[in-house]
């Protein structure tokens, strides 16, 4: 079900208000680039800093916007296993294609945890979901043990994972040969895709969309030339997207190609002078 170029877009922001004229312009942009899934709400979309409310009407303007032309998931990461099945069943609510679960974060769960807190989730709800295992973030990593556990439940369909262990890929499809297993590290995607992976859900895609698919279809169809062609274009890119928290940078770029005024909610910030230069440097050169 999730598979391919999947991006993880920004929520557009003015005067702290959703801006939902750039965000469907986003959104088309992605359609129009072939994009096979977009992830709204995520913590590139400042998932955490939305109101339940702004939560709502981003879900319902994207699924009206895309019209089933792509796949709409929604992060529905909390640290509290109850808040997550809120997010989830007001996805399921609004009919999203899929749910993005993370671990919990900031509270350090045993795999055990783990396994109960996607367990609920799951048993909760009726929509496929999508495992995210970013230990940078969570302070914790998802165990192969556990994502193989998890994977038997019906509705766990796929793994993000921004772990850069690429073994993990080959020890993953062996145990668990029926789950999607998607890249969260877009530095690493053409090696990720190489040992086996099946797509990605990228932050660069917000910049690059048609460059992304065209190395993510490049490596399945197993034309390894042109998928390394396309990636010397993308690393330096990729790479100076994160020299500051994410999405930081990636909505300066935006602003500089103009489709997003460049506002983030805080604690974020804008981005700094040096990154400003570097990300000026790459897009005068693409």
């Amino acid at each position: 079900m999730f598979s391919g170029s999947m991006v993880a877009l920004v929520t557009p922001f003015s005067n702290n208000l959703v801006d939902f004229c750039a965000m469907r312009k986003l959104i088309e942009r992605q359609i129009d680039a072939g994009s096979d899934g977009i992830l709204i709400c995520g913590s590139t979309g400042e998932g955490l800093l939305l109101s339940n409310n702004e939560r709502e009407q981003i879900i319902a303007t994207a699924i009206e916007i895309t019209k089933k032309k792509t796949k709409i998931i929604v992060g529905c990461s909390a640290c509290g296993t109850d808040n997550a099945i809120s997010f989830v069943k007001q996805a399921e609510k609004l009919k999203a294609d899929g749910v993005l679960v993370v671990a919990p974060y900031y509270i350090k769960p045993t795999q055990q945890g783990i396994i109960e807190h996607f367990s609920r989730i799951h048993n909760d709800s009726d929509i496929p979901i999508i495992m995210y295992n970013n230990p940078g973030r969570c302070g914790v990593n998802i165990s192969i043990d556990t994502i193989v556990a998890l994977s038997k439940f019906a509705r766990i369909v796929a793994l993000k994972d921004s772990d850069t262990n690429l073994s993990r890929i080959q020890l993953i499809k062996a145990q668990a040969p029926t789950l999607k297993l998607l890249s969260g590290d877009d530095a690493s995607l053409l090696g990720y895709l190489a040992h086996g992976g099946d797509g990605c859900i990228s932050v660069t895609a917000n910049i690059e969309p048609g460059l992304v698919k065209q190395l993510t279809s490049s490596v399945i169809a197993g034309d390894i030339k042109i998928a390394q062609e396309v990636n010397k274009k993308l690393t330096p890119l990729s790479e100076t997207l994160f020299v500051e928290s994410n999405p930081i940078p990636v909505k300066y770029a935006l602003h500089r190609i103009g489709l997003i005024k460049n506002e983030l909610r805080l604690p974020l910030v804008p981005a700094t002078q040096s990154t400003t230069v570097k990300i000026d440097k790459i897009l005068l050169s693409t």
